[in-house]
């Protein structure tokens, strides 16, 4: 590892894969977080904006799958983004008792500007790694991913 620093972990943690990845998720997501904090959104809400520009009328349910976040967490995220005028609720139209979610105009244009500031971290990100080395990292993180599905929920 050489004179790398990392956080304190456990001693049998030092050359685990799993704290490697959570090391640098943690990292990423930190320099997305401050990026974003300008723009007065959460990495939470921008995943979400990007799920809605992406999936328009999407539900609840939908949004719980795919950001894997538990259903409180989803309605308090929509709410929020409700009263910023990002979002609005709709009717379905086959089931009444469902709501599609869908971006507003404001929502667009702050998913876009967020989208913007996202990707020019992933492209610093991406310039550690030859393309060659990111296709095998992620080959091998889908495979590691992949033994670990089963216990996921349904991802």
């Amino acid at each position: 590892m050489g004179s790398e620093v990392y956080p304190v972990c456990l001693p049998w943690e030092e050359e685990s894969t799993m704290y490697l990845i959570k090391w640098i998720f943690t990292t990423v997501r930190r320099e997305i977080e401050t990026a974003l904090r300008p723009l007065g959104l959460t990495s939470s809400q921008s995943q979400t904006l990007y799920v809605l520009a992406m999936s328009p009328g999407v539900t609840n349910t939908d949004l719980e799958k795919l950001l894997l976040i538990d259903k409180s967490s989803v309605t308090s995220l929509v709410n929020g983004m409700i009263g910023k005028n990002w979002a609005v609720r709709r009717g379905h139209p086959e089931d009444a008792r469902m709501k599609q979610i869908y971006l507003t105009e404001e929502g667009l244009k702050i998913h876009k500007a967020a989208e913007r500031t996202i990707e020019q971290i992933k492209s610093s990100v991406g310039e550690t790694l030859s393309i060659r080395e990111s296709e095998t990292l992620r080959g091998l993180l889908k495979k590691i991913l992949h033994d670990y599905r089963p216990a996921n929920t349904g991802v």
